[in-house]
């Protein structure tokens, strides 16, 4: 026989709810033409997190941008993800990566590899910054 299923009564987090930013660092006013920014899934692999998929976007998603169309059109002129990527292409700040990987969370890791060939950072036109800063607007 089997046991009851139980059910937490801990409510689970919506994901229209408001994530709480970091302060001066979540800035729009910060980022410019020579901000740099990594690709989540090069993110997730030079912190050490290769195998668990997402799981940067889960533990800091303070810090990423979702790229849409236009966004993933030009990342893939350039290079920088397949024009058959997944449906989701995270942007994420190189400098709060950067932190994130000195943090005690991960300066341990075996794993942590934050060269610039595993994280392969890149600039981002004038128009993708507006774009950005808009939604950090709006998150804040």
């Amino acid at each position: 026989m089997r046991p009851p299923v139980t059910y937490s009564n801990m409510p689970k987090p919506k994901t229209s709810e408001s994530i709480a930013r970091e302060g001066p660092k979540w800035d729009p006013s910060r980022l410019n033409e020579g901000s740099t920014f990594v690709l989540g899934s090069r993110a997730n692999k030079a912190l050490g997190m290769g195998g668990t998929r997402g799981r940067t976007y889960i533990k800091h998603a303070d810090l990423k941008y979702t790229a849409d169309a236009q966004d993933k059109h030009w990342l893939a002129e350039r290079q920088h993800m397949r024009a058959t990527g997944g449906k989701m292409a995270h942007l994420l700040i190189e400098e709060f990566v950067q932190d994130r990987s000195r943090s005690n969370d991960y300066k341990h890791c075996p794993d942590l590899k934050m060269t610039p060939v595993e994280l392969k950072p890149f600039t981002v036109p004038r128009w993708m910054i507006e774009k950005m800063q808009k939604a950090m607007e709006q998150d804040a």
